[in-house]
């Protein structure tokens, strides 16, 4: 008999599905500062503020990031000198080198996933952001949305980062190389390229966005 009204008493088990690989996952209270993350594919489910300080972060971040991938993209990175000739390298100059030296297909993803994919990655996050933390109903938020989940991996930006480092340890060995402002900006455009991923919180989201069609 207790056991009975223990257990009707008790509160129902809910289950939140994630959105990213559609596992199960048993919602629970959270302290504050703890997250609630699937099991499987690691996607933040649920955190103690509720998301919306998240989002907040994550408008903020992906404007700035965009403001960087201009100055990154316009800057360049490095100078090189070889026996008195200086070249200055863009983001651009290994693009269209690939594309001149007839590897066509590596230059069009160099350029996907250097450029074109955080780009756009950054547009989405940050369209849909503002569309959540304003409370606003502008046209195309479920597809910046999916553009943003589709793109997400794609941004390579923080490896671009790494990949102009060991390219400066083997240019040394051919001449003389100077870092330019470019490096500066791709550094800071890496930092809150991953700050606006890990603040991206895709399940509130799409709690907002199913609530305000």
């Amino acid at each position: 008999m207790d056991s009975t009204i223990g257990q009707a008493d008790s509160p129902p088990e809910i289950w939140l599905t994630c959105t990213n690989c559609r596992a199960e996952c048993l919602d629970r209270d959270l302290a504050p500062g703890q997250f609630l993350r699937c099991a499987r594919c690691g996607n933040e489910l649920k955190n103690s503020s509720g998301g919306k300080p998240s989002i907040f972060s994550a408008w903020a971040f992906s404007t700035t990031a965009l403001i960087l991938m201009v100055l990154a993209n316009t800057s360049p990175i490095l100078k090189f000198e070889v026996i008195g000739n200086f070249q200055e390298n863009r983001i651009m100059t290994g693009v269209e080198s690939l594309w001149d030296q007839g590897f066509q297909p590596l230059a069009a993803l160099v350029f996907f996933s250097a450029i074109a994919a955080p780009t756009l990655y950054l547009l989405s996050v940050c369209y849909v952001s503002a569309t959540c933390s304003l409370g606003l109903r502008w046209r195309g938020r479920y597809f910046c949305f999916s553009v943003a989940r589709i793109l997400e991996s794609w941004n390579l930006m923080p490896v671009f980062a790494i990949a102009c480092v060991v390219s400066v340890v083997k240019l040394r060995t051919l001449g003389n190389v100077t870092w330019e402002p470019g490096a500066i900006w791709i550094a800071l455009l890496s930092i809150f390229t991953l700050l606006t991923i890990q603040c991206f919180d895709r399940r509130f989201v799409l709690v907002q966005l199913e609530g305000n069609p």
